[in-house]
């Protein structure tokens, strides 16, 4: 049991020290052998994997049955459609191979406590938890950035394993039969993950500003970006969808009473560089001027793209978002704008109105990373709800096991 669990440790181990060298792997991969490596890379270890279970199944299990080697292209399959899923970041890839090795531990380490078909679920969510320490550990790794998708990402993988060893493998230690020290084990795992998702998602930029001024041995994180950020979505008819931290009210009031200032602002930061003036009017001082700054130079950059490109699908589309980035700026940011040197003139707007298709439906990707669906607050009723429901799952089913026995 120790030498199980002692394995689960190592490997962990081993993609935590992983974090902080990643970038320069990836920097030296993409220098001598270019991206797509990683997923060749990645794919081969699939492909051997793949035969080699097949194999496994034919030779030494001596299976006639169909249903684990269907198992075994319908796995293989979902490893290869989310690997090249995330193609246009390869060294992402490297999770299936890391979280699948230590869904394998996870699995025989797990199997000393648990012998009934829970041990699956158990040990994804282990393997969620991890990889959630996984991206907390490159959060405050300098360079590195956290990611929900990632962490998703290292769920998935794991859980991915876990099919393959329940469909195919079948192991004969797992019974069907449910047990009380296996719903206690499954509960506690997945309020962990819950909770621990929960706080990440509630570590929003003015949340980091407070607590990192009040502990001042954390005041390295003020250099580093906020896990999260709750905002609002806005599917304008003109215009089609974007987000912001601000409601659209507020952004039009904001507008109004302070444009003239802002458009100051603007002129007089001409010399300074963009990613500068984003750290001096950062998501917590002023998330108006944050946003702004941004759809200027989306628009900005994709219409020097348009001019400087010979290709005319490429022009096209590239004007189409310099367009309408233009339109989010003079609809909800125009006062800040109107007086500043961002202004656009008509012959600007004339040159790519004459080239695009406007009916073309638009997604700004500025501040899409917000959380737009649900609010902080309903996010912790849920969270709440469900730790209130499974511990009364818990209370019933224990009930029900004395009244057996």
């Amino acid at each position: 049991m120790f030498i199980s669990w002692l394995w689960v440790g190592l490997c962990s181990i081993a993609i935590f020290l992983t974090v902080p060298i990643a970038r320069e792997i990836q920097k030296f991969v993409y220098d001598n052998w270019g991206s797509e490596v990683f997923i060749y890379f990645v794919l081969g270890v699939l492909a051997i994997g793949f035969i080699g279970l097949l194999s496994f199944l034919i030779f030494k299990l001596k299976i006639r049955s169909s249903s684990p080697y269907m198992w075994t292209f319908i796995v293989a399959g979902l490893y290869t459609h989310f690997i090249l899923k995330i193609k246009s970041n390869p060294i992402e890839t490297v999770h299936f191979l890391e979280y699948g090795l230590l869904s394998f531990f996870l699995f025989k380490a797990l199997n000393h406590h648990i012998k009934d078909k829970s041990i699956y679920i158990i040990a994804t969510l282990f393997a969620l938890l991890i990889g959630t320490f996984d991206e907390i550990l490159q959060w405050i790794t300098p360079q590195r950035y956290w990611d929900f998708r990632d962490v998703g990402l290292n769920g998935l993988s794991g859980g991915l394993f876990q099919l393959a060893i329940w469909k195919v493998r079948r192991p004969k230690i797992i019974s069907e039969k449910f047990n009380t020290k296996s719903l206690r084990i499954l509960t506690s795992i997945f309020a962990s993950c819950l909770i621990i998702l929960g706080l990440c998602a509630s570590n929003t930029p003015i949340r980091m500003h407070s607590y990192t001024k009040q502990i001042t041995w954390l005041s390295f994180l003020q250099k580093e970006e906020s896990m999260s950020e709750f905002g609002y979505k806005f599917n304008d008819s003109e215009i089609g969808t974007f987000y912001s931290r601000l409601s659209p009210k507020n952004l039009q009031k904001i507008d109004y009473l302070k444009g003239k200032q802002y458009s100051q602002i603007l002129n007089e930061s001409i010399g300074m560089s963009y990613n500068q003036f984003l750290r001096e009017y950062n998501p917590v001082n002023n998330p108006f001027l944050h946003e702004l700054r941004i759809h200027i130079f989306r628009r900005d950059t994709y219409l020097k793209k348009g001019k400087s490109t010979s290709n005319l699908n490429e022009r096209e589309e590239f004007y189409l978002i310099a367009y309408n980035e233009n339109l989010i700026l003079e609809k909800y940011f125009n006062y800040s704008i109107e007086k500043s040197v961002y202004r656009w003139n008509e012959d600007i707007l004339q040159e790519l109105e004459a080239s695009i298709d406007k009916s073309k439906a638009y997604e700004s990707p500025v501040s899409a990373n917000l959380f737009t669906s649900f609010t902080e607050k309903r996010m912790w009723i849920f969270i709440l709800f469900i730790l209130i429901m499974m511990g009364l799952v818990n209370f019933i089913y224990c009930v029900n096991e004395r009244k057996r026995k």
